[in-house]
């Protein structure tokens, strides 16, 4: 741990946000210090941001670690700017910054891709993490015997009796948040593409609190429309288009699809030199959260199970499905996909895999392994939702000071609202291709 003697000031040199300083003599940013310093949160350093990203954008190679330090480095921007017009926020400085921080401490291997697998959200992990027996908690208890229950309320956007100010929330999840403001910016670094250049610094300039219903569960952040109006419409645009190009990506979802073959592989076969952490760690969806033992989970990280997944394609004795779907992974030989059409139906999309089972089966192909369907989640890189006009939604203020939510103010937000925002795909090995492909009647089914 630090101690004040130690240094005067920590510097993270930020590809996207230049130096982020930490004054050690600061009780706020020395308790930041302490904590990037615990193991709980230097794990995120072995978590990718993108999760299987890397196998499709070569570049996406940053982690958890640096995103969370943004994030931190975001809220406390946008902090700045709001106490110049409302100096309450200040009081809540520590508890923004530290939720900010500690957003993303719950995520596993392959940041969301795990949470297919285990079936339990990263902020499920993260309060719980928080909560247990963790150097984190001990840091909160040591700072403000209030501070952890303080935390988790701003964490979980509750307007209740302490912190009655959705606000405090709302800079940590919403539309525009210091999470989102930070992410889409360093994945559009680091894959090479600008979908995500946002101007953020704009969009910070623009916030408001607004005061009048600032006491009930009413949207308080607000984006001032001489300021921020265009700068938040193309924020949103950009969001949208990571969203279809980048994060939906087919190749993106194939790579799940294997991972999770793999995952299922494992369970069924229990082989004999699965370690001990691995295994506790693969069964954790058969257990209630709140009794689950957080070593194993803590414990299995991107290099941990990458480094798993190789000794098992290496593995001349063990099970050759397994075998060869850990090939296929560690080596990248990856599966095939097709984006079915967004009209094509559930039924549809059975029948053609039903249809396509026996095909597999005379290749030799099992179908349990090799084929199937692989859908994309509808969070976390949600395009703009008007599902709750008292929480995550942006509200513009007019020039004549009324407020309005959003794609009440742009036709091309409400558009975008209105999107549907799930890809399904059909997913299977190459040497299906060619059947798949000249199948009569499918060529029209997909994208």
């Amino acid at each position: 741990m630090i101690t004040k003697n130690t240094y005067k000031q920590r510097t993270f040199l930020d590809p996207i946000h230049g130096p982020i300083k930490l004054n050690l003599n600061d009780p706020i940013d020395f308790l930041l210090a302490n904590i990037i310093d615990t193991k709980e949160f230097q794990r995120l350093r072995r978590i990718r941001q993108m999760g299987l990203g890397w196998f499709t954008f070569h570049g996406a190679e940053h982690t958890r670690f640096g995103h969370s330090i943004g994030a931190m480095f975001v809220a406390k921007k946008m902090i700045t700017h709001l106490a110049d017009n409302f100096e309450e926020i200040n009081k809540y400085k520590a508890r923004i910054l530290v939720s900010a921080l500690i957003h993303d401490i719950g995520h596993g291997p392959f940041s969301h891709t795990s949470e297919k697998l285990l079936g339990f959200s990263h902020e499920q992990w993260t309060k719980k993490i928080i909560e247990g027996d963790s150097e984190i908690r001990k840091l909160f208890v040591e700072f403000d015997k209030n501070f952890l229950d303080d935390v988790i309320e701003i964490m979980n956007g509750k307007v209740e009796a302490g912190l009655p100010r959705l606000y405090l929330s709302q800079i940590i999840s919403s539309y525009v948040d210091c999470d989102r403001l930070d992410y889409l910016h360093r994945d559009s670094y680091y894959i090479g593409v600008p979908y995500g250049l946002t101007g953020s610094d704009r969009i910070i300039a623009s916030l408001e609190v607004d005061k009048v219903r600032g006491e009930g569960t009413s949207p308080l952040l607000v984006i001032n429309e001489n300021v921020g109006l265009d700068a938040v419409i193309h924020y949103l645009q950009a969001r949208y288009s990571m969203y279809q190009q980048v994060y939906q990506h087919k190749k993106n979802l194939a790579c799940d699809f294997l991972l999770r073959k793999i995952i299922e592989r494992l369970k069924e076969v229990k082989p004999k030199n699965i370690p001990h952490v691995l295994y506790e760690w693969l069964n954790i969806d058969k257990k209630q959260l709140e009794k689950i033992d957080l070593s194993p989970y803590l414990g299995v990280d991107d290099f941990y199970l990458m480094s798993a997944i190789q000794s098992f394609s290496e593995d001349l004795t063990g099970d050759k499905i397994l075998k060869d779907l850990s090939g296929r992974f560690t080596m990248r030989k990856l599966f095939k996909s097709l984006e079915f059409r967004q009209e094509v139906n559930k039924n549809k999309i059975s029948e053609v895999l039903e249809k396509l089972k026996p095909i597999s089966k005379n290749k030799d192909v099992d179908p349990t392994f090799y084929l199937g369907i692989e859908q994309s989640a509808a969070k976390p890189y949600e395009p703009y939702q008007v599902t709750d006009k008292t929480g995550k939604a942006i509200f513009i203020k007019q020039n004549n000071g009324v407020v309005k939510e959003l794609s009440e103010v742009s036709g091309l937000v409400k558009a975008l609202s209105q999107e549907n925002i799930v890809k399904t795909c059909l997913v299977f090995a190459p040497e299906l291709e060619d059947e798949i492909t000249n199948t009569k009647g499918f060529q029209e089914l997909f994208k």
